[in-house]
């Protein structure tokens, strides 16, 4: 009988070791009695100083030992003296915060508390793949969202182009040939002046839905991006920005059709100076993703950013945060188009006040999209 409970005994200490979760077992005190080594890899701690020195209240941040026995004590989170599926954060040995799924109990001898014993599962990599997925889901909506938009605003593009170009001419002839008075003309050039923007509306939406292939072939992103700087620095909005490049050297060309890419960055670029109204600063970043194949972009101003209810909406078609008249809020969609189209990736990160980063993705081989090696 003695032999066997040594052996039960023993069993039960492996089987309790090699858990894949952490397990932890505290005395009244909150002296560790048992600290597996799932256990290491989750809080940082060995086991040899878990056993030594460490108190369970240092295993959660500020109160949360005492919150954890306030639940397993209460009856509503499985039971008195037990506790499910509960998500709480503890505090690594380095000070980093892990949020982990927590089932506990508590040991009795008779009614006493005499222990704790709990079993931690940590929660990085699921709630990792679990943003990964919301992530996809959104750029999946994105992307559908789209194409629908884009179907249909080809097709009013379309309808619009004829009449608007009769709007134009005909105005233009009147104003040209006919002796008319300072307010018919007044009146006159105010019809063509609108009509005139509607047709650059129509223009930028044929340009969004265009569904022709693109080329591709290897660039240099940091020759691009200053190609693109060098067109627009001389601009008048920016005379007082302040444009920082910092270029990571020697980047791998990547494919890309350089059309299109110089007119996603004129977007950025000019999206940036409107938003500091002509004075601040931008910094223009290039980097190489580590460990993986893609190249990273970053473009950041200093503007008044954008609010939090705006952000997810800022590359729907449309979608302007600028007065009237000064956007037609198909920019932002153009260049999500374009990126999208590149097998790359785009998000912005904005705060009121203290500006706006766009981030962009690209990989440095050819998107497997692509209709043959050179074109989409």
């Amino acid at each position: 009988m003695e032999e066997t409970l040594k052996r039960s005994n023993a069993f039960l200490k492996n089987l309790i070791l090699s858990s894949v979760d952490g397990v932890i077992a505290a005395d009244k005190t909150g002296k560790i009695l048992i600290f597996n080594s799932a256990a290491e890899e989750i809080s940082g701690y060995s086991a040899e100083e878990a056993l030594s020195h460490l108190n369970i209240r240092d295993v959660y941040p500020d109160d949360g030992a005492k919150a954890v026995m306030r639940k397993l004590r209460s009856e509503q989170y499985g039971g008195k003296g037990k506790l499910k599926s509960y998500q709480v954060d503890v505090l690594r040995k380095d000070g980093e915060i892990i949020p982990i799924s927590l089932n506990a109990a508590i040991v009795y001898e008779g009614d006493q508390e005499v222990a704790t014993i709990g079993f931690f599962h940590d929660l990085r990599e699921s709630l990792r793949m679990k943003q990964e997925l919301e992530k996809t889901q959104v750029q999946l909506l994105q992307a559908e969202k789209m194409t629908s938009l884009g179907k249909l605003a080809a097709g009013v593009a379309h309808q619009l182009n004829n009449p608007l170009g009769g709007i134009i001419l005909y105005t233009q002839l009147l104003l040209e040939e006919y002796d008319l008075n300072e307010k018919v003309c007044d009146d006159l050039n105010r019809v063509l002046k609108d009509a005139k923007r509607c047709r650059d509306t129509v223009r930028e939406l044929l340009e969004f839905t265009r569904q022709t292939r693109h080329l591709m072939q290897p660039h240099d992103i940091n020759h691009a991006i200053s190609r693109t700087l060098f067109l627009v620095e001389n601009h008048t909005i920016f005379q007082n920005i302040e444009i920082v490049k910092d270029f990571a050297p020697s980047l791998s060309p990547i494919p890309v059709d350089i059309q299109q890419i110089n007119h996603m960055f004129m977007n950025i670029f000019f999206n940036a100076a409107q938003a500091m109204d002509g004075r601040g600063k931008m910094v223009i970043k290039t980097y190489l993703l580590s460990g993986e194949e893609k190249i990273g972009i970053e473009i950041t101003d200093n503007g008044h950013g954008i609010s939090a209810a705006d952000l997810p909406h800022i590359f729907e078609p449309f979608f302007t945060t600028k007065d009237e008249g000064q956007g037609t809020g198909l920019g932002l969609s153009l260049v999500y188009g374009i990126v999208e189209n590149h097998g790359g990736t785009i998000k912005a990160a904005s705060r009121l006040g203290e500006g706006t980063t766009f981030t962009i993705e690209l990989p440095i081989t050819p998107y497997q999209g692509a209709e043959d090696e050179n074109e989409y």
